[in-house]
């Protein structure tokens, strides 16, 4: 079994990163999902709504410079799908960087693609090199925020000429998050649905780049195929539609903060997690010096707090 390096909270009532089950969204999408199976569709037309509302929909709370560029769109499953095809477009050619702390499938499937220490070492273990591949979360995964270095980093990838596929799964449970995406290095922009809506089994996810470059993610999503998930096509921009993509953050940010006082912990810039900076509940740590508590699953009743 392909260990993640990172242990396994899920049994926690903080533990993990998930959507929250919010009543008025479970609403929306269950009506969707009752209702699709009676409609006249047309796959084409499904898909090219998702790519318009969801390009108009992720970046509007934001200032996300040079969005309007990545013209180029896939419907992906979740951002794992987007990974695959990233690892599999350098490999063997390239030594893998990420940053400790970052989405653990990365990790785990690590080794699949990259030699050993020869194609990989810890973004923040190693000076940036000629030949490497950056991933890298924004949010960051481990505490919600922007790393500070972001500008340096992408301009030192601009210098070096290392590919970049940035992760913005977590940019809708923030809000006022300023990502330069000018940089030339930016292969690609991935993002998913998953944490803004209660969608994690529904695999809805998107890749945005600026030019088209040929791979099994363009092949089925070519007009005309019946490769795509259609169901999940049409109840993730029915969501979207109903809800503005700050409907979380604002909604339940009152009750991050009730929380985080509860636990004397840290809010975190997107609004499910708290951040123990004291080492107050070492049991959530994920591998750096402070510990991430995710809420969802306590507040919408998945989870109750003490029952571990």
């Amino acid at each position: 079994m392909i260990k993640t390096g990172l242990p396994n909270l899920k049994a926690k009532p903080f533990g993990g990163a998930y959507s929250v089950h919010d009543p008025e969204q479970i609403i929306v999408l269950n009506e969707s999902i009752i209702k699709f199976p009676s409609l006249s569709y047309d796959a084409n037309n499904l898909k090219h709504e998702f790519f318009e509302t969801y390009k108009k929909w992720m970046p509007k709370y934001h200032n996300l410079q040079g969005i309007e560029n990545y013209s180029e769109a896939c419907f992906t499953n979740g951002t794992t799908e987007s990974f695959v095809n990233f690892y599999l477009k350098y490999k063997g050619t390239k030594r893998l960087r990420i940053a400790k702390g970052d989405y653990f499938y990365h990790k785990m499937t690590q080794k699949m693609y990259f030699d050993g220490r020869r194609q990989f070492q810890w973004l923040d273990s190693d000076e940036l090199r000629s030949g490497d591949l950056v991933v890298l979360s924004c949010p960051f995964s481990d505490s919600g925020s922007l790393r500070a270095d972001l500008e340096e980093l992408l301009t030192r990838c601009d210098q070096l000429k290392i590919p970049v596929m940035l992760d913005l799964a977590y940019i809708n449970i923030s809000e006022n998050m300023s990502i330069n995406l000018n940089h030339k290095c930016i292969d690609y922009v991935v993002s998913s649905l998953s944490k803004a809506f209660p969608l994690e089994n529904h695999r809805v996810g998107i890749r945005l780049q600026r030019e088209k470059h040929e791979d099994p993610l363009y092949v089925i999503n070519e007009d005309d195929y019946n490769y795509l998930n259609t169901l999940s096509l049409y109840v993730s921009t029915e969501l979207m539609k109903k809800f503005p993509s700050n409907y979380i953050t604002q909604k339940y940010k009152d009750a991050q903060r009730y929380w985080c006082e509860k636990l004397d912990i840290v809010p975190s810039e997107c609004v499910i997690f708290g951040i123990d900076t004291k080492n107050k509940y070492p049991e959530y740590s994920r591998g750096l010096e402070t510990n991430r508590l995710c809420f969802s699953r306590v507040w919408d009743g998945r989870k109750n707090y003490g029952t571990q």
